[in-house]
């Protein structure tokens, strides 16, 4: 197989527009309106979009000319520094350890005393019932807080056909629903992995089947 299509062109920073939003109006609404409430809290499923939500949020502020900063506590500690940006996006809160929990406790009140900044936070579960600190699910509590539904099969496959609509190809609803099955299951890889199927296709000159799609995740997954 051609190694050159198999390396993933750089995915596109998440933005609103990107949101399967049918059952998540309220959230898309609340998060691009710069005048909501400044602390809000996502929980949901693995898989339901609230990374997507945290990285558009933060594009979003960026196009609006503000300071801004995507942390994700499963890959890297919370720097101090971070209380300076004005809108502040802090992922996966699950998996904060204790210094980190008395880091984000610290700027959540530097933010509220000083009536200036936005935070964002997202996890797995609803403000009450997750493991960490009671002073810090106390102040999850105080701001919005939003369930973020997953989407459904359906509403997946809906999505990849408007995408597949959008870049003009033409895949057959198999295809689909094999990624479905035997790819990651998460709406930004699904697309991700489309785009690297159409770029593919094209070098070789084949349609995007269920036998192509079989041979590059084998490939792929074989990758180091």
């Amino acid at each position: 197989m051609d190694q050159l299509v198999l390396d993933l062109a750089p995915v596109p920073l998440p933005v609103f527009d990107t949101f399967v939003a049918e059952r998540n109006r309220e959230v898309i609404a609340a998060l691009a309106d710069p005048g909501c409430e400044r602390f809000i809290y996502l929980w949901g499923e693995v898989g339901s979009g609230k990374t997507h939500l945290l990285q558009a949020w933060i594009a979003h502020a960026e196009t609006l000319g503000r300071s801004s900063i995507y942390l994700d506590a499963k890959a890297e500690r919370l720097p101090d520094f971070a209380r300076e940006a004005s809108f502040i996006a802090v992922d996966h809160i699950d998996d904060l350890d204790p210094d980190d929990q008395i880091t984000l406790f610290s700027i959540y009140n530097s933010l509220k005393d000083a009536g200036t900044g936005y935070l964002l936070m997202a996890g797995r579960k609803p403000p009450m019932a997750l493991a960490l600190r009671d002073d810090l699910r106390t102040r999850l509590g105080w701001g919005l807080v939003f369930e973020v539904k997953a989407l459904s099969d359906e509403d997946k496959l809906a999505a990849l056909h408007a995408h597949a609509a959008k870049r003009q190809l033409a895949v057959a609803d198999d295809v689909f629903r094999y990624l479905l099955t035997h790819w990651r299951r998460d709406l930004t890889s699904l697309i991700a992995m489309l785009d690297m199927l159409d770029r593919y296709s094209l070098a070789m000159r084949r349609p995007i089947t269920v036998p192509l799609v079989k041979n590059v995740l084998q490939t792929t997954r074989a990758q180091p």
